[in-house]
């Protein structure tokens, strides 16, 4: 049978290559380097041993005091190796530091472009442990365990050609043993990687779980179910710990078992240097005080270069489990699609006029693709013709947004109202996205513990006067008045706001940005009847001069909107809707559509379509439910 090839598939030093040629990360510089001084700093601390036995030999066999050259080249082989020793930790650790920085930085600026596409996907505690753990993994992985690799290939075969030259038997004896330790090393590693794995999945859902049950505390609090919340907790607590004792019971395995070949090593270079010595033993050249010595001073540092490596064995793993979370964010799809990914003809369509009719967008053939793009593609993305183009999640064939309209996105859950958004945004690797900053609102306003005034502007500066004002826009006058210190009461000194008052505050913060565009991903889903019908006449209200994109699952007048775009979604029973036939006679008829393949259109099962449609209601009319049923 023939194995299948996986697409995009690459090791963790291929991608490693990858990622330090895109980010300039410097690692194949600072790996040479490193190991370079490394090396030298042990070729010296060799030549000292050279003149240490050189030293002793002249002390017990001729019985003479030691020579100067001996002497002078002793201190200088040692004090050489001493500085190299303490260049070598220097540059790792500048070196580590660098790398920290420059991957920090590319994720801040990845977080910060897209943090409504990626923030929705994971808990925070995953996040927490991607930034803390996962990139401290990648770097020690990068220029502690692959420089330690090195170091154990070129040490070892440098000291056996000279132990070759001294003594072919010693050096065959070696030649036997010395691969036993890496054997080992390379078996006892594999169970502990798959260990380490559990064990990162293991941690993971903990802290999720824990971080999850903090934030749920005033619900456990209503329905009085903290003993069985504590339960659990603990549970997922004794299973991590378990799995953190079979990590360390491999690990101490491990290092018991490269101990053990290690000292029979040395034990059985030793005897046979002895007996050698007391003549006891006359196989191959004859063996002097000074040449046992050398060796048996020198085998040691061998094996130690290779204990080292299996110490750090673990860090490969972890560096596979950071590469698996990473990878998507440093994809090459992050930021900038491919030309294979944005073709010549979606470039040709995508116009962004300001002074022409007021049009914002014109996007023709839009494509969203894949947050893992240039990943794996699963069989229900939509992949495409072209095998470099990463997967499609959502396509259409024409959206046109100009200055002022206001659009309404409706579709089933899940269906991709959210990805859309996110496209237009700019959050998402997508073909066409609008080229001025949009305004986000969203289901869940963040709130953060600082002051009123810190969560208006947001690291931004504006006048008392102004926040004042957008406070009353808002209808949150009154609930400022009520605050002890005003502007500067600290939130977290002061009952939650309800769902509609943090509502209010995100609209008083887009009011203050005085952008055009406003993105409405649902932003009264979570809220009664009668306050999603307050809020949503406060929107539509501070909205007037703006260009709304709402998506939302509740019913809102249609009158308020002059465009509408349907996201429908192809499955194995409903096939993708990808033409909209919206008559202006009834609203009951707003939502109806005309079915056709998916597969027509060149877009298997399981890709997201949207269809836009333009429609003029009238004043009078009611309003129209935006579940598809």
């Amino acid at each position: 049978m023939i194995k299948e090839k996986v697409p995009n598939r690459q090791t963790l030093n291929a991608w490693s290559n990858k990622i330090d040629k895109a980010q300039s990360l410097g690692l194949r510089t600072s790996l040479m380097a490193l190991v370079m001084v490394k090396c030298l700093s042990l070729f010296s601390l060799i030549i000292g041993f050279y003149y240490f036995s050189h030293i002793a030999h002249d002390w017990v066999v001729n019985q003479t005091p030691a020579t100067a050259s001996d002497v002078t080249g002793l201190a200088v082989s040692l004090g050489l190796s001493w500085l190299l020793q303490g260049a070598f930790n220097a540059l790792s650790s500048s070196a580590r530091m660098q790398v920290l920085n420059k991957l920090e930085q590319h994720l801040q600026h990845v977080f910060i472009e897209r943090q409504h596409a990626l923030i929705r996907l994971h808990s925070v505690y995953y996040w927490q442990t991607l930034w803390l753990q996962h990139l401290q993994a990648f770097a020690d992985w990068a220029l502690e365990y692959r420089v330690q690799q090195l170091i154990a290939v070129v040490v070892p075969l440098f000291a056996l050609a000279v132990i070759f030259y001294v003594n072919p038997i010693i050096g065959i004896g070696l030649l036997l043993t010395l691969p036993v330790v890496p054997l080992f090393m390379i078996i006892v590693g594999k169970g502990a990687a798959a260990l380490h794995r559990k064990h990162f999945i293991a941690l993971e859902r903990l802290g999720s779980l824990f971080t999850d049950r903090l934030a749920a505390l005033p619900m456990l609090t209503s329905y009085q179910a903290h003993q069985k919340q504590t339960a659990l907790l603990k549970d997922a607590s004794e299973n991590l710990n378990a799995r953190t004792m079979k990590v360390v019971s491999v690990a101490f395995l491990s290092n018991s078992v490269l101990d053990f070949f290690a000292t029979l090593a040395v034990a059985l270079t030793a005897v046979f240097i002895g007996f050698s010595l007391l003549g006891e033993l006359s196989i191959g050249p004859e063996i002097t005080l000074q040449q046992g010595l050398w060796i048996l001073l020198t085998v040691p540092l061998l094996l130690s270069e290779m204990k080292k490596l299996g110490q750090v064995y673990h860090q490969k793993a972890q560096a596979e489990a950071a590469k698996t979370e990473l990878a998507p964010l440093f994809s090459c799809f992050t930021q900038n699609l491919d030309s294979s990914a944005v073709n010549a003809v979606n470039i040709a369509t995508s116009h962004y006029h300001f002074s022409e009719h007021g049009v914002l967008l014109t996007a023709n053939n839009l494509k969203v693709y894949d947050i893992n793009a240039g990943q794996t593609h699963s069989q229900s993305s939509c992949a495409t013709t072209d095998v470099d183009e990463p997967s499609v999640l959502l396509h259409a064939e024409s959206l046109e947004v100009s200055k002022g309209d206001k659009i309404l996105i409706s579709g089933r859950s899940g269906s991709g109202k959210t990805l859309l958004l996110e496209a237009l945004g700019g959050q998402r690797s997508s073909t066409h996205t609008f080229s001025e900053p949009v305004i986000w609102i969203t289901q869940h306003p963040v709130i953060t513990p600082g002051t009123v005034r810190e969560n208006l502007c947001l690291n931004d500066t504006y006048t008392d006067d102004a926040l004042m004002k957008a406070l009353e826009a808002v209808e949150l006058d009154l609930w400022l008045s009520l605050l002890p210190l005003g502007l500067d009461t600290v939130m977290t000194d002061y009952p939650l706001l309800s769902g509609g008052e943090a509502q209010r505050l995100s609209l008083a913060r887009a009011l203050l940005r005085k952008d055009n565009i406003w993105l409405l991903d649902e932003p009264t889903a979570h809220l009664p009847d009668a306050q999603h019908t307050r809020l949503a006449q406060l929107i539509e209200r501070l909205g007037k001069d703006k260009t709304l994109i709402w998506a939302s699952h509740k019913a809102l007048p249609a009158n308020w909107f002059n465009r509408f775009w349907t996201v429908s979604r192809s499955t194995p029973e409903q096939d993708v809707i990808s033409n909209s036939n919206f008559s202006s006679k009834s609203k009951s008829e707003a939502g109806l559509k005309s079915k056709r393949g998916a597969v027509q259109d060149g877009y298997p099962q399981g890709c997201s379509s949207v269809t836009a449609t333009r429609f003029k209601a009238n004043a009078n009319q009611k309003e129209c439910g935006l579940d598809e049923k």
